[in-house]
């Protein structure tokens, strides 16, 4: 996954029965069918949570997504390896990550 100069802030929900409260994180990388994330907010491997994010300009709302894999680092945060469960909106993901990478390469700073 690419590691990004930024990160993305993320509203955290919880789908079904077990529903509990929001929380926040921050995606530390992102790549059209998984994400690392950042959260205060104690997360389970296999555990299903919806995501809500912004990246150059395009909204996802509640993208389906599984823990992978968490642990907790030295500062108490839980840091999450996800994978995007749509495939539809993983396409969508790919084409604006694809946009926004081609636009940092044409950018006129690299060609200096």
């Amino acid at each position: 996954m690419a590691r990004s100069a930024t990160f993305v802030p993320v509203l955290l929900r919880f789908p079904g029965e077990l529903a509990r409260e929001e929380g926040w994180g921050r995606l530390l990388e992102l790549a059209a069918s998984a994400a690392q994330l950042s959260t205060q907010t104690p997360l389970k491997p296999l555990e299903r949570i919806l995501l809500s994010f912004e990246v150059n300009g395009e909204r996802f709302k509640d993208l389906r997504a599984q823990v992978a894999h968490c642990e907790t680092d030295e500062d108490g945060f839980c840091r999450a390896e996800l994978r995007f469960q749509d495939e539809v909106e993983k396409r969508r993901l790919a084409r604006i990550l694809a946009d926004l990478l081609s636009r940092q390469v044409d950018s006129p700073a690299d060609k200096l």
